[in-house]
This record gives C-alpha cells, structure tokens and sequence, in this order.
C-alpha cells in the first residue's frame, strides 16, 4: 500500500515536545516532563486502529485474509470468527491468545499461526481461561503503515449477540469497515447499527461483498447508497470480490485485481484513514504540548518581569498569590467543576438507567401484545427472535445516548473549569468505556409444546363421554336406548364446550409460561446491563476527575514556581541577574514559538502546510 503524505507532521510535533521538555527539565518540572513524554508516546504510536464489523456470512474474515494476501482470520460455513481477532503487523507471522492472568490484568499465550483457522474458544493452550481475544501478526505491506484490524464477531443472528462488544469497541477506533454482501440491500439492522457506529466512530465506509456471486450487484450497491443518503450517512459505497482478489493475486493478474476493485477500497485505507482525518490524538497531543508550554512560560515570563522591571514584581507577586488560591480552592472537593461533575454523573446514570428502563418497558408490552394474539407454542421461536433483536437494539441505543450525554457533561466541566481560572486541554477522550459490554443471553424456551390431534380427540371425547352418558339414562326412562340421536347430540356439544374450555385453560397457561419467560429475559439482561452502564459512567467520572485535578496540581505548582522565582529575583546579584536574564529570554523565545507552532498545527489536516516552518526554536 502506498504511503500517503505525512499530514499529522509527526517529527514537527516531536521536536516541540522535545524542545519543551528540556525546559520543563530545566525548570525541574518533572509532572510536565512527564506529561509531554506520554504525549510523545501517543503521537509516535504508528497504530492505526481499524473494526471491520457487520452481520453474520457476508464475507468479513475473507474480506480481510484477500486483503492482505494471507490466511489470518478463520472463515467457513457456519459462525466462523468467534472471537474478536486483533492483525497487525510483524516482521514474521506469529500468533497469540489473550487470557486473563487472574489478577485483573491480561497475558499472552503464543499459538501456532495454523491455529487461527480453527475454532479458539476451547483453545487447550488457554487452560480452561476465557480467551478475551486472538492477536495475529503478518508481515503484509498493507499492514506496514500502522494499520491494524480488529475483525469482529457477527452482529446479526438471533439476538444480536456481539451488536453490544462490536459497539464497545469504536471508541478506541479510528475507523470502521462495515462489511455487507450484494445479494440484498441493507436490512432494518444493519442500517440500525450503522447509524448507531458512525455517532461513534465518523470515518467509515460500507464494503459491499461477494460482487462475483450476484449479478445485480449495481442494483443492491445504488439501494444501498440510497439508504444511506435517506438516513444522512456520509458512508461510501465498495463494491469488492474477495474471491477475485485472492485468484488475481495468486496469479498475478492486475486487470483481474482491478476488477475485484479492491485498489479502491486500498486507496479508502490510504487516503481517508492513514491520513488520519479525524486525527483525535493529534489534536489532543498539540494541545498537552500548547498547554505544558504555557504553564512554562508562566513561571519563565514571571522571573524574566521581575528580573527586568523590580518596581513590577510587588504586583506581579500579588497577582501570582491571588491565581494560586484560586487553583487551590478548585482542588478542594467544593469546587464548582468537581459539583457540576458529581452532580452530571448522577443525573446522567439516573437518566441511562430510566431510558434503558422505559426502552425495556416497551419492548415486553409489545410482546406480551404479541404474545396475546397468537398461541406461543407455535410461535415462540419468531417472538423470542424479534424480542432479543430488539433488546440488542435497545442496548446499543442505550450506550451510543449515553456516550453522547457524557461527551456533553465533560465539556460542561470543562468550560466551567475554566471560568474557575485554571488552564484546561482539550476535553479528554473517553475510549475505555465500552470494554465491559459483552454477550446478551437468550430468551429461554418454553415447557409447553403444541397440543397435538390425539389430545384434541381425547379431550373431545372425555367431555362427550359425561354427556351421552347423562341423557342417555335420562332419555331410557322415555323407552330409548342409550345411545339415541338425543344423547349423542347432547354428547357432542358437551364435548364441543370441553374441548373449547380446555384450549382456553391451556392457552391461558401458555400464554402466562411466555410472559413470566419473557419478563425473567428482560429482567436478566437489566440486571447486567445496567451494572455494566453504571461502571462506565464511574469511568467516566474518574476520568474527569483525574484529568482535572491534575491540571489543577500543576497550575498550583506552576504558580508556586513563578511566584518563587519572582521572589528570587529580588534578592538576584547584578551579573547573576544579567545571566539569568539571558537565560529566560532564551527560554521564553523557544516557549513561544512552540505555542506558535502548536496553534499552527491545530486546524484541518489539509491546511496543516503553512505549519511546517519556523519549528526549530532556539
């Protein structure tokens, strides 16, 4: 694959974090130091995280080995990936299981590379663990830009068992491939969850699959963009065959590559995601850089005032003590920022758990509506599919409006902390609060079966058998027989209204077994969804929590500085003045430039060109 033009100016920003990490060293700054050396861990990880989602057979697992030109997903006739399988790359092909290590925390365990064929649930090297996920690396050029695939179990089949996992890992994502074969358009779900990813995860396209097998493809692939124009998705349309790939490669046919039009998919890859349009971490590390500088230049510009202008240092040293009792009354629990964000937190998991409550609601009075109207034992199988269905829908609505409300409250904190004074970064992303979403359960089956004709016939002829008996004897007292046109009448519309009672009781019964099945179902998944919601939202909290008190220690710690040294300086000889003059001005020329240089490179990656000058200060 080709590799596209570096636009996030990766060495440009290394070389202002270095710049400004050596004053931060020499200013004995070890919290900024520190956070500058993990912002420079982030902006030099070359990894580039790709999901490849969608329902279950339309072509994922193959979609992907075509791609690379090696077997590293398993593919077969039935459910074929299982587990969520991570590909990136490796100078050799190596595979590995990740388990629990029973301490909260994760281990590898290396396989055979062959093995990622086979089914690793039940993998004998895991030893009874639970296997979390597969990690395959493949030495394939496509992957040698940064690209790393995470192939995703089917989001389809009854009950949408892996919508909720698929959905928990977007946030960490930087962009998806949603895989759809051509023998139809997009279905109610796909199109569900399509809408639900992209609040989630922007940078997209749809992969439209197995374009050899169907010859009206055009037709799906213009259904297909039309849904997603209908529903305001700005999602392109690829139309692939994998199956053509594969046997263009192994045959080295470029016209038989050009026509399984996976170039254009390559290109998707090359321009649209390594280009990192919607480069999160970028922005976010040029903001860490713009505000370590900034604390920096405070504590330099201060010293520099006092050394050259002492009549401004007595103000200067007022203003400085006013600044650090206000970021010391925002580390205090009472702080307006810490309340609005305690107060969010709650209302906010009030409000998931009352929506995700209500959403429940609806979905079993529709049930039981449609459990009523029909007999469940003939049925059960069509009602416990639409209800899991819906369910999995309704979770992943529930997460994708949670995720929305807790964006929304973390810039509310945010804009608050700064009225409060204090310096803010940008708004921290939250990336981890998806992880725990995992399998929904399956609606339990239902002990009752349909009754069959042999029971119909005795039950008939249980109540059939009171009546002829009755007035028989009844009707012998006139001379008849016992079995008389009368008796046998009265036999039959006795057996008629025993068998419509007992239908009416065994419908009753029935039809209470489904509900309290039903409502068991629901009530489970509640009880799983809802202590999963609840953990992401303490993330959340603490994730804020965290981001800003830090801010605020070194805002302190920034004021301490600054107001020492202006102290300093007072008490500074002639020569050592001048000395330490030179000093700072050196210091704050570079501060500044790379605060010019940060805010240069903030912007649309397209319009980051006039950035590159001027990034080597002092």
């Amino acid at each position: 694959m080709s590799q596209p033009q570096d636009r996030r100016q990766v060495p440009v920003i290394v070389e202002l974090i270095d710049h400004t990490r050596t004053i931060a060293d020499l200013n004995d700054r070890a919290d900024l130091s520190a956070r500058l050396s993990a912002a420079r861990e982030r902006i030099t990880d070359p990894r580039i995280r790709v999901v490849i989602a969608g329902q279950l057979k339309q072509g994922k697992s193959q979609l992907l080995n075509s791609l690379l030109n090696m077997p590293v997903a398993r593919v077969g006739d039935d459910e074929s990936t299982v587990l969520v399988t991570v590909v990136a790359h490796a100078d050799q092909p190596e595979a590995r299981l990740v388990v629990p290590d029973g301490r909260g925390g994760e281990e590898p365990v290396d396989i055979p590379v062959a093995d990622v064929r086979a089914d690793l649930r039940r993998a004998p090297q895991a030893h009874g663990r639970p296997v979390l996920r597969v990690e395959v690396g493949a030495p394939s050029p496509v992957l040698a830009g940064g690209l790393t695939f995470i192939d995703t179990p089917g989001v389809g089949g009854q009950g949408q068992p892996h919508l909720s996992a698929t959905l928990g890992l977007l946030p960490d994502a930087d962009a998806l491939l949603f895989v759809s074969d051509t023998s139809q358009e997009f279905t109610e779900p796909e199109m569900r969850f399509l809408r639900q990813a992209v609040e989630i995860c922007p940078v997209g396209a749809t992969v439209a699959t197995k374009t050899d097998l169907y010859p009206f493809w055009r037709q799906v692939i213009d259904a297909d963009a039309a849904h997603l124009r209908a529903a305001r998705l700005d999602l392109p349309v690829i139309p692939v065959s994998s199956l053509l790939r594969s046997h263009a490669v192994s045959t080295n046919d470029k016209e038989l590559n050009e026509e399984s039009n996976f170039p254009e998919l390559v290109s998707f890859l090359s321009g649209r995601v390594l280009s990192r349009e919607n480069d999160r971490v970028r922005d976010h590390v040029l903001d860490e850089i713009r505000s370590a500088a900034e604390h920096l230049n405070l504590a330099v510009g201060s010293e520099l005032s006092a050394l050259t202008d002492p009549l401004h240092a007595r103000r200067l040293t007022a203003e400085l003590e006013r600044r650090k009792e206000e970021a010391q009354d925002a580390l205090q629990q009472t702080a307006l920022w810490q309340q609005i964000l305690n107060d969010g937190i709650a209302d906010l998991t009030a409000d998931v758990d009352h929506d995700l409550r209500a959403r429940f609601r609806a979905i079993t009075q529709h049930a039981e509506d449609v459990i009523d109207s029909c007999d469940p034992t003939l049925a059960w199988a069509e009602i416990g599919a639409q209800v899991e269905n819906d369910v999995a829908n309704a979770v992943g609505d529930n997460f994708v409006w949670a995720y929305q409300r807790a964006e929304i409250l973390a810039a509310e904190v945010a804009r608050t902390f700064v009225d409060a004074g204090l310096d803010v970064v940008k708004v921290p992303g939250l990336t981890d609060i998806g992880s725990g979403m995992g399998r929904l359960k399956s609606l339990a089956r239902l002990e009752s079966k349909p009754i069959g004709k042999g029971h119909k016939v005795i039950t008939s002829m249980r109540g059939s058998y009171g009546g002829v008996l009755m007035f028989g004897m009844l009707t012998s007292v006139a001379g008849l027989g016992m079995f008389n046109p009368i008796s046998l009448g009265a036999g039959l519309l006795m057996g008629r209204k025993a068998y419509h009672e007992d239908m009416e009781n065994r419908m009753l019964r029935v039809r209470n077994e489904a509900k309290t099945n039903l409502r068991r179902f629901i009530d489970d998944v509640l009880f799983v969804v809802a202590k999963e919601s609840r953990d992401r939202l303490k993330t959340v909290q603490r994730q804020l929590r965290d981001h800003y008190r830090e801010i605020a220690n070194q805002t302190t710690r920034s004021l301490n500085e600054s107001l020492q040294a202006t102290l300093a300086a007072a008490r500074a000889e002639e020569t050592e003045r001048a000395n330490r003059v030179r000093e700072l001005e050196r210091q704050a020329n570079i501060l500044r430039q790379v605060i010019e240089n940060a805010e240069k490179l903030h912007g649309p990656p397209a319009g980051r060109s006039a950035a590159t000058g001027g990034s080597n200060p002092g």
